[in-house]
């Protein structure tokens, strides 16, 4: 029994020590807070029932100190009791030690006890990088917080930025504003408004929270998230990111912009329109050179070169647009599985090449074009393009020119070199050089009459309505007609036949397909898969769904 006492006395009594302890530590705690306000210095010291409140009236070089936090005025009223002290005049505020905060007014009223000092009237905030211009501060020594809610400036090396709150955190170098932000950089440079903004004063980067508009003398920027450094004017927006110039617009789901080498990066659903050429340029990674007025994109890249009647859809693992060397004319390059779409017709090839000086589009890469009833084949194809129509293209290198005649026979046209010329979107000339060879089934009002095979050296057909009608034959014909009944499956082909009808696009979005009967889709994007006729683009330029 008496040792079980010992033992539960011992335990008490260490209960206590620690409870003394924590309570000295509270009253040391307390002790350190509420430390007081001690008068240094002044000329002239009042203290009579004609001032107020029993204050003491201190004039001339007064000087107040707590801490480390050395208050200096004029003149001023100590309330001993409150532990507190209203200052008047050439108000400057500092800590010894620390040469990164000063702070200046025409009055302050400071408590001693809670550490809030409230500066009013031509208030001047100095950090090591910013000065802080309001007429109203309220100051937190203790977390070296300050905070004004009646409209202050912010300045720096270069940038000036004003808001009607805002708060100030010494120690972790941030501003945050609040209402009305409004920030000026290089003097109109550039300006930015927004309603919530962080600035770092050591990075001089601007963070915005909420819808931000971007303004320079050629440009306009808006997002709802992101950030501009304000040392090497780089940018990043996120939420509805939109960037204008005169000649283009950019909207994506985020985008980098480099304002210095003005070069911008726009990622995911990003859109491109170049109001002066009639382009719209889409992809989920784009980049824009404003130097060169060139465009990269890739990653369900798509280009649309609207036009009046029609408009052209071309496709590619990376597209390019850019001016040539003399910076006149735009130029479209196209990069691996490069496909296109026009009413009047349409092409798939490795790679692409077109030129608005003298509108050839050059195919390289096993080239494929289809027009009206027309599939033509070649090593490399060059297609000439007048007033926004497919006028006549060249084949080189085991050129071959197929039409269909029925489900088993197929008009064939082949040579080393030729050139093919279209009217009203029709086949009506061929002119074949070099090792020409035809294939094809007349026909009368009771069906095919047999197989024409024939080979020469060079030769002209004329074609009407999509049909040869005519052959002339140049130099060292060779051929005849041929019954069907004496010909067998590939007697009727020509070598290297191939009908890739099931590979031509039909649609604007088909060309986003490669191969037959693809299983390959183009990635997720906003712009749906449906396009809009170019009437319903003009008067709904988003083209959304």
């Amino acid at each position: 029994m008496h040792l079980s006492l010992s033992v539960m006395t011992k335990k008490a009594f260490k209960y206590i020590l620690v409870i003394v302890a924590l309570i000295v530590g509270v009253n040391n705690v307390a002790a350190q807070s509420k430390t007081r306000v001690q008068i240094v210095n002044s000329k002239i010291f009042k203290s009579d029932k004609n001032v107020a409140n029993g204050a003491r009236r201190l004039i001339g070089n007064v000087v107040f100190k707590q801490d480390s936090t050395i208050m200096k005025c004029d003149s001023a009223y100590f309330y001993g009791e409150q532990n507190m002290f209203e200052a008047y005049s050439n108000v400057h505020l500092y800590k010894e030690g620390d040469n990164t905060i000063d702070v200046r007014s025409n009055f302050l009223r400071h408590n001693g006890n809670t550490k809030i000092a409230q500066f009013r009237n031509n208030v001047v905030m100095r950090d090591t990088q910013v000065v802080l211009y309001t007429d109203s501060l309220d100051y937190d020594i203790r977390r070296d917080i300050g905070y004004f809610e009646h409209k202050a400036t912010i300045v720096d090396s270069a940038t000036t930025l004003t808001s009607k709150k805002g708060y100030y955190y010494h120690h972790q170098r941030d501003i945050y504003f609040k209402k009305n932000v409004v920030v000026v950089h290089n003097e109109g440079e550039y300006e930015m408004y927004t309603d919530t903004l962080k600035y770092d004063t050591d990075s001089e980067i601007a963070y915005f929270f909420g819808p931000t508009d971007f303004f320079n003398d050629t440009n306009y920027m808006y997002a709802e998230f992101g950030w501009y450094n304000t040392q090497n004017n780089q940018a990043f927006f996120k939420k509805e990111a939109l960037y204008t110039n005169p000649k283009q617009s950019i909207t994506a789901d985020s985008l980098f912009y480099d304002r210095d080498n003005k070069h911008a990066v726009a990622y995911s659903n990003a859109e491109a329109i170049d109001t002066a050429e009639n382009i719209i340029v889409r992809g989920n990674y784009l980049e824009v050179f404003e130097d060169t007025e060139s465009l990269l994109v890739t990653d369900s890249a798509l280009i649309i070169h609207i036009l009046d009647e029609d408009s052209l859809y071309m496709h590619a693992d990376t597209l390019l647009t850019e001016f040539d060397t003399s910076g006149v004319h735009r130029t479209f390059k196209g990069f691996h599985k490069v496909r296109i779409f026009k009413s009047n017709f349409q092409g798939q090839t490795d790679s692409l090449f077109f030129s608005m000086k003298d509108s050839i589009i050059q195919f390289h890469g096993d080239p494929v074009l289809w027009a009206n009833q027309n599939q033509i084949v070649a090593n490399y194809i060059e297609a000439f393009v007048v007033n926004d129509h497919l006028d006549r293209f060249k084949l080189y290198d085991e050129g071959l020119i197929i039409s269909k005649e029925d489900s088993v026979h197929y008009n064939q046209i082949k040579g080393d070199e030729m050139t093919g010329y279209l009217r009203n979107n029709n086949l009506y000339r061929i002119e074949v050089r070099k090792k020409s060879e035809t294939i094809y089934f007349p026909t009368d009002e009771y069906g095919i009459l047999g197989a024409n095979k024939s080979k020469s050296g060079n030769i002209t057909i004329r074609l009407k309505e999509n049909k040869i009608s005519r052959i002339i034959y140049r130099e060292s014909y060779e051929g005849k007609m041929h019954p069907l009944e004496d010909l067998n499956s590939k007697d009727i082909v020509v070598r290297g036949f191939k009908w890739l009808d099931n590979e031509r696009p039909l649609l604007p979005m088909d060309v986003f397909k490669w191969g037959a009967n693809t299983s390959e889709k183009p990635k997720p994007n906003k712009f749906g898969e449906k396009m809009k006729s170019v009437k319903e683009y003009k008067s709904n330029p988003e083209l959304a769904e």
